[in-house]
């Protein structure tokens, strides 16, 4: 499956585009339901393309989450790095654990049964991205038909479908990949389904509510509490401090209670030394610029156009006042509104910086650009245009658009396997290739990796994985628990005796290169 998508990527990308193509139409011409429909499976097609363009695991997180997703499948309640902690070493920093508690665990869960499915690959450890991502386009358009109607909802869902930025998670190339999309999707399902609530007073979407957020929480932490803070924001404009007006709040925080806790007593009675060090490090995000991710007050807001489109900063405020001035529930809109200023602000005060931290906030700022598209789109119906020229008209104008956003000379540029503009693509291939042709023998070791390849050598080869020389206390330690050891041999490196004057140690002389 995975070879042979990525042997027609091309072909399930002119889908996609494709049917962005009779989506648009079919919106132009007020076959709503279709033009949706359309929509919707025009942007699996694009996303399903990002999990093809890489045929290699990405430097930083993605090689680690797929690593320990690969992991996940012989022990799902117990996440390894390092699977086979054999050499004895202090496995005390994120990227070399041996119980690896440094994200919460559903993203890598939904890694875990694709790759159950689908084999170990990286098409596998990419699936469940697409899918979240082509729900979000789902979630989003009924969102904005709820707070203004089919056009709204058709243009916020639009946005998303063709958004450079989310087909850059599911690629796994942009920081945080599986594990953002993944927290990104959750929060936003979880202010879908309370926008359902309170569109329809059905009371069933409270535990629905409840557990998308505890959902939320599992996939990284506590800003999966952002619906309510939306929830809060408006029942305070109605109800003051009247506080059994908060009853269905309090349920469905008991609900999201209930899901997200367990995991957090868990790994607290099972692994206590780790999940202490995994609570400290979260909380050094706020004081501390960790692993050399700092940056001016102003990142986030410069990042505005990385996320949402190079346009975007010039058109921010006209579509936050788009959103107000549009929605039919003005008190909905400022608590939406507010929540979205309260992400920006607290990551703006919180010393590490990446590039995604503020898509928690996705589905409102994507909403406010939708309803500036619709207030477009609606003044450019009131014009005296003949029908058919004002239709052809403002359909060229949206296809222009989208393609502008899907432009697959970029992807290729900057995703594909060897593009010029990314000299690390080139040698992650070769040393995915490299790696998948070792065939060890069972119970071998693998030292002196260079870099964090590792993790990679690990994925792709079953073997437990270093990146040093052993000292002569590990290695005698290995001898005495009959493991092999094996050695990458690097130009101009003169290895110790105590391996060399050792028939049974296997020298390696593969080329493997480090990109970091």
């Amino acid at each position: 499956m995975a070879d042979l998508l990525f042997n027609n990527r091309l072909f399930v990308f002119s889908i996609g585009l494709v049917l962005i193509a009779g989506s648009i139409i079919l919106h132009v011409i007020k076959k709503e339901k279709l033009s949706v429909i359309l929509l919707a499976a025009a942007s699996f097609f694009l996303f399903l393309y990002a999990t093809v363009l890489c045929p290699f695991l990405n430097l930083w997180d993605e090689r680690f989450h797929a690593l320990v997703a690969k992991n996940l499948m012989r022990h799902p309640l117990m996440p390894t790095l390092y699977d086979d902690p054999v050499v004895n070493m202090a496995y005390d920093r994120w990227d070399r654990f041996h119980i690896w508690v440094h994200k919460q665990p559903l993203f890598l869960w939904e890694i875990m049964i694709s790759y159950k499915i689908f084999g170990v690959n990286e098409f596998a450890l990419r699936l469940p991205s697409a899918i979240s991502a082509a729900l979000l386009v789902a979630a989003a358009y009924r969102s904005g038909k709820i707070l203004r109607n089919h056009t709204a909802g058709y243009f916020t869902a639009l946005l998303i479908a063709t958004s450079f930025c989310i087909m850059e998670l599911v690629d796994g190339r942009r920081g945080l990949d599986h594990n953002d999309l993944s927290f990104m999707c959750w929060i936003s399902f979880s202010i879908w389904a309370w926008l359902e609530y309170r569109s329809s007073g059905k009371k069933w979407w409270i535990p629905v509510i409840g557990s998308l957020s505890g959902f939320a929480i599992l996939c990284k932490w506590l800003a999966g509490l952002l619906v309510y803070l939306v929830w809060g924001a408006c029942a305070l404009q109605e109800n003051k401090f009247r506080f059994k007006k908060y009853s269905d709040i309090a349920l469905a925080l008991l609900v999201t209670i209930t899901i997200a806790l367990p995991w957090q007593l868990l790994i607290f009675h099972w692994y206590p030394a780790e999940a202490k060090i995994s609570y400290d490090y979260n909380l050094k995000h706020f004081l501390t610029p960790l692993d050399g991710h700092s940056g001016p007050w102003t990142y986030h807001f410069e990042m505005i156009s990385g996320i949402y489109g190079t346009w975007a900063p010039w058109l921010i405020l006209q579509a936050l006042f788009a959103f107000y001035w549009r929605c039919r529930d003005k008190k909905t809109a400022i608590a939406l509104l507010s929540a979205a200023a309260f992400v920006y602000a607290f990551f703006t005060i919180t010393a590490t910086k990446m590039s995604s931290f503020t898509t928690v906030a996705a589905l409102p700022v994507f909403l406010s650009f939708g309803f500036l598209m619709e207030l477009f789109s609606s003044t450019w119906e009131k014009l005296r245009l003949r029908p058919f020229t004002a239709r052809a008209a403002l359909a060229l104008a949206l296809l222009a658009f989208a393609y502008s956003r899907i432009d697959l000379s970029a992807f290729e540029k900057f995703h594909g396997a060897s593009p010029p503009q990314d000299p690390c693509a080139g040698t992650l291939e070769k040393n995915r290739n490299l790696f998948k042709q070792l065939h060890l023998p069972a119970n071998t070791v693998l030292f002196n990796v260079p870099g964090r390849h590792y993790v990679e050598a690990m994925f792709y080869s079953d073997v437990t994985a270093y990146n040093f020389i052993p000292s002569e206390e590990q290695y005698l330690a290995l001898k005495n628990k009959h493991r092999g050891i094996a050695i990458l041999k690097h130009p101009n490196e003169e290895l110790p005796a105590y391996l060399t004057q050792d028939a049974s140690v296997i020298l390696l002389d593969i080329p493997i290169q480090q990109c970091e």
